[in-house]
């Protein structure tokens, strides 16, 4: 009987995602878009050789290093081709240049920035590991700041939706959302001041920036995106053009391109996949056996890179689902949005972590592995 019950759910499940996309625009799911399947790899660092502990995120400079931050190490690091330390930036601490709790580091030619999120400002360094400026971007009052939070023990990514960004630029976006305060965009663009110089990102219709419980639940029930989901997003850079960046809206996936000055210059919606489905239809069954105020997240997409000619690539969320499969996929789009690949990065015996940074000259892949490893997989 129970076996019974659970085959009617899981249908019923099917067809709420039928209407889900139905609804959303999404497109049909394109069996025509290409899949390439990558299995070679090198190993660039691992937990053996000292060098890294928990690697949270990864950035390569474009010529010859890898930068990465250490959960436990507490440090972003440099390292070379071949996995060797180089420098260090910042360190824990509430000094000047140390932080508490990182959730994304960006680089360009000249600095590399540091979020610190439960000080609510970030930190500017040279490439040499230099402090050169920190930009407060919260208001913390008076009260003294809580001790950093509990970290995983194992390698998994950054939740950077609706977090701060520096452009390519040098310029900040940060949340424009605040509680008691009229808005009607999703970020701010200031200076390094201070000053405010755009508002970007349209809310979705339906969002919701509090937490209901009951409404999520019931919304949930219907098959529906939850409205404190909707308005999802984060950024990413376009290389081909450093006035211009992609918005990616996580809850239903789409794509759009905005100018640094607020202007929207397209959108495009994602089309259905077979490794999209996956994560609707486990958020779906998984949250029906969920009550009270317990929740999943719903990521389609967690990070993101772009090449020269301003091609996107994205890689796709597990959201929960790490036992399921070993490998990881990772989508190309056209500077037009438009989904020309699917990649599909092959791990037979160790989880790869949705963790990723692209070497477009030499053509890898690096990701990072549940054991601390980081991989660089050719294509």
């Amino acid at each position: 009987m129970y076996s019974n019950i659970r085959l009617e759910m899981i249908f019923a499940v099917a067809c709420m995602l039928i209407g889900i996309f139905g609804c959303q625009g999404m497109p049909d799911s394109s069996s025509d878009i290409e899949i390439v399947e990558l299995k070679d790899y090198d190993t660039i660092a691992s937990y053996e050789e000292g060098t890294l502990i928990n690697p949270a995120i990864l950035r390569y400079d474009g010529d010859s290093l890898l930068y990465v931050y250490d959960v436990k190490k507490k440090q972003v690091l440099a390292l070379d081709q071949n996995g060797q330390f180089i420098r260090e930036f910042g360190g824990q601490g509430r000094g000047p240049g140390e932080f508490l709790l990182v959730n994304n580091f960006y680089l360009n030619n000249d600095y590399l920035y540091i979020v610190d999120q439960l000080q609510f400002r970030i930190a500017s360094f040279t490439l040499d590991g230099e402090l050169d400026a920190t930009l407060d971007y919260g208001q913390k009052g008076s009260q003294s700041m809580p001790p950093p939070a509990p970290q995983s023990l194992i390698p998994r990514p950054k939740d950077i939706a609706n977090q701060p960004f520096v452009t390519s630029s040098g310029q900040v976006m940060v949340s424009a959302i605040a509680p008691g305060e009229d808005f009607n965009k999703l970020y701010t663009l200031v200076d390094w001041q201070g000053n405010q110089k755009a508002e970007i990102g349209d809310i979705p219709d339906g969002s919701t920036f509090v937490l209901d419980y009951e409404q999520y639940q019931a919304t949930v029930d219907e098959g529906e995106v939850p409205a404190y989901y909707r308005p999802n997003v984060f950024p990413v850079n376009d290389r081909s053009n450093h006035n211009e960046f992609y918005f990616i809206y996580t809850a239903f996936p789409k794509i759009v391109k905005y100018h640094t000055s607020g202007e929207k210059t397209w959108e495009q919606d994602v089309p259905n996949t077979a490794e999209m489905d996956s994560i609707f239809t486990h958020f779906y069954e998984v949250s029906a056996d969920m009550s009270g105020k317990n929740r999943i997240g719903l990521d389609t997409y967690l990070s993101g890179v772009t090449n020269e000619d301003g091609d996107l690539y994205l890689v796709v969320g597990k959201n929960g689902m790490m036992d399921s499969s070993n490998d990881l996929w990772i989508h190309e789009f056209t500077n037009e949005g438009e989904l020309n690949q699917r990649i599909r990065l092959v791990s037979e015996e160790v989880n790869l972590v949705p963790i990723f940074d692209i070497d477009f000259n030499s053509q890898r892949i690096f990701v990072v592995t549940e054991e601390a490893e980081i991989r660089a997989y050719e294509f």
